[in-house]
Formats: structure tokens, sequence, C-alpha cells
């Protein structure tokens, strides 16, 4: 880890971070992006709004590693989420875990504006089932990731006591790992109340962030994922027809990037991979389900993509647009233009290993990779 010049030296402990506990409220809108949500239920009618209530536990970081610096002193740490829907019969009243992190913008001695992003695992769902809830197709499966993007401004009442206000964009979805899976987006504005349970202000001086020097390296991953197909044919037993079938996805990726600062990432690059879906034809015999995978010639695709990663600590936050410049035609083809939103952890200095959100349209999950790699 770079070390800061003029530093002061001071030993801090996770300890000595000072620890808040904040609660926020949001009520808002539901995005109409699939046929559920616009009134394709059992009530015939759109489902518009939508109320969440979340607690979190935060620690504040206090300038002891130069990430946390180049960040203006950003704040981390887990939330609980409780969500609430027009027509809960049908979608269930969702509770996730995440973690999070936000990061000022702008502040003062008792202002702040601040992002936020947060990310985890969504439950108890009332999910997608032929026969009993076969409308919802926007949640295929009782878990589902939680990923919530917003801004809030943040005004210190007193020594321990903040309040605030914002407005966030949260998506939850399957990553397609079981269909349907057209996902819940909503929109909302959110009132929060901020308690410091350990305030601490002790932060290590230093003269000035050292300049970062640019540099280049070319990142190569393997990566696994998983195509879940559900059978349109009455020949089988209900469970098994909404199970479906799964399909292998793999491939290589290759990146050549630039590090422009201590925050940013930008490349080139591109993908070899296998699709175990295309021109495959899934059948039935003896109530069981037969698929067929595509040939290594049916299922071979090439796309190129530019790249963008946002580096926080061992974390990055990885985009990448990308589009298909070969692959066969078969039916029920995706858009050629995919894009294409992941974490990946950085260990061992060159080592890492990441989770992608591979989807269309911009809001259509279509399956998740796994990857592992190696930067050179």
């Amino acid at each position: 880890m770079q070390t800061l010049s003029g530093q002061k030296k001071i030993t801090i402990n996770q300890s000595d971070k000072s620890k808040s506990i904040e609660a926020f409220y949001q009520n808002g809108r539901l995005l109409q992006t699939n046929s559920f949500v616009r009134g394709h239920n059992s009530f015939h009618e759109s489902i518009d709004d939508f109320q969440a209530f979340s607690l979190r536990l935060k620690w504040h970081t206090n300038s002891s590693k130069l990430w946390e610096q180049v960040y203006n002193n950003p704040e981390y740490g887990i939330g609980f989420f409780m969500g609430n829907f027009d027509h809960s019969p049908e979608l269930g009243n969702p509770i996730a875990v995440y973690g999070f992190f936000s990061s000022p913008i702008f502040k003062t001695n008792n202002f702040s504006i601040n992002y936020d992003a947060g990310f985890g695992l969504t439950f108890n769902w009332e999910s997608f089932e032929l026969g009993q809830n076969a409308n919802n197709i926007a949640i295929g499966a009782e878990q589902s990731v939680y990923i919530d993007l917003g801004l809030k401004l943040k005004y210190q009442l007193s020594e321990n006591w903040s309040i605030g206000a914002g407005v966030s964009f949260t998506h939850f979805s399957n990553g397609a790992l079981k269909k349907p899976n057209m996902g819940i987006n909503t929109l909302a504005p959110k009132l929060l109340l901020s308690y410091d349970i350990i305030r601490n202000q002790k932060n290590i001086i230093n003269d000035k962030i050292p300049p970062f020097q640019p540099k280049n390296n070319l990142s190569v991953s393997s990566y696994f994922g998983l195509k879940n197909v559900l059978y349109e044919g009455n020949d089988v037993d209900t469970t098994v027809a909404n199970k479906g079938v799964y399909y292998p996805i793999y491939g290589l990726s290759n990146v050549i990037e630039r590090q422009l600062t201590y925050k940013s990432k930008i490349g080139l690059g591109m993908t070899f991979g296998y699709f175990g879906a295309a021109n495959s034809i899934l059948t039935a015999k003896n109530g069981k389900l037969i698929k067929n995978n595509a040939s290594l010639k049916d299922g071979f695709e090439i796309s190129i993509f530019p790249s963008y990663e946002l580096l926080v600590c061992k974390v990055s936050l990885v985009i990448q647009p990308g589009l298909y410049i070969y692959r066969r035609k078969y039916e029920n083809q995706t858009p050629r233009f995919y894009q294409r939103i992941g974490l990946k952890y950085n260990f061992w200095s060159k080592y890492f290993v990441g989770i992608n959100l591979h989807a269309y349209n911009f809001y259509v999950s279509d399956y998740i990779e796994w990857h592992i790699g190696c930067c050179f």
C-alpha cells in the first residue's frame, strides 16, 4: 500500500473508528418495466407504490489509509432492509441484508452531499410458480440480489445526531439464475436519522495525497455461469416444468487497462465464450426434461467492450457495455448489445475473483458470470 508524504504517525485500531446507527424511511414508486407490475396480475391493477425501512450500522473512516483520504473519509457498514409493495400477496414482503459504502462529494463541518451504494441478498419473496403465482414474471425465486444506488444530503444537528434526505434507485433480481426474472425496480425519496454511538475525531493529518503515476496492465479471467430455461409443454409435472433446466456458459475475458487515478481504470476488452443454450432443443420423456447442450460451433461467441473500473481499496465496481461481433443465429436470441456490471475483489497483489451480471436492454438480467483471474 502506497504511503503518504508528511504523514503524522498515529496508531489507530478498528475499535477507534467512529460508529453510528442510521435509520431511513422510503416511500416511492415502482418503475413499470414489465407486464406484471403494469397490471397483468390477479388484481388487474398496476403496482405503483412502494415503501421501505432500513437500519444500518456504519463505521466512519479516519484517514489512516490512503484510499480513505482519496474518498474523503467515507463510511461503510451493514444494513437490514424491509420493503412493502401494493398487492403484496403476489410479491411478498422482501427482507434484505446488505453491505454499503457512502462517500462525500462535498462537505463542510456540518453539511455533506454523499453518494451511496449498497449490495446484498433479499429473502421472503412470493415467487413465480405455475398454477399458483403464474402472473409474477418479475421474481422467479424466493431469494434475489439487492442493489441500491443513491444520493443523500446530511446535516449534523449536534455532536451525536444527524438528519438527512435523499433519493435512491433499487433493483431486485436473481440474475436469471431462476426464470422468469424481469426484476423489480424502484425509485424513492428517503428521510434518515443517524446517531453516533462512538464518536472519535482522531484523524491522521497529511500534507497532501501523493500524485498518482498512471500504469498499464493486462487483465485475464476465466468465467462460468448457468442459463435457466423453462419448459413450455404440459406433459410434465408443474414442479418439473417450473424448475426447468440449466445450460452451461463459460469463456475467457481479456482487458487491456490503464489506471489513470487512484480511483479509476479504463480499458478495452474482448471475450471468447460458449453459450450452451444456443440452438438447443428442450424435450420431455417419462416425466423428465431432456436437454441437449449446443455444440461448440453453435455456442461459440466473440464480443468486444470498453471497460471502466471504480477502485475502492481491494474492491472494484466493474462496468462493461459490450457488443457481440460473432455468434450464430438461434431462436429467442438476445440483442447484440449487452451490459455487464459487477464486483471484483483483489487479493495477493495481482489475483482477483468477481461476479458480474450479464444483462440486455439495460434492465433485463440474462445470467450471472463468476470470474477468477490475474493482472499482468
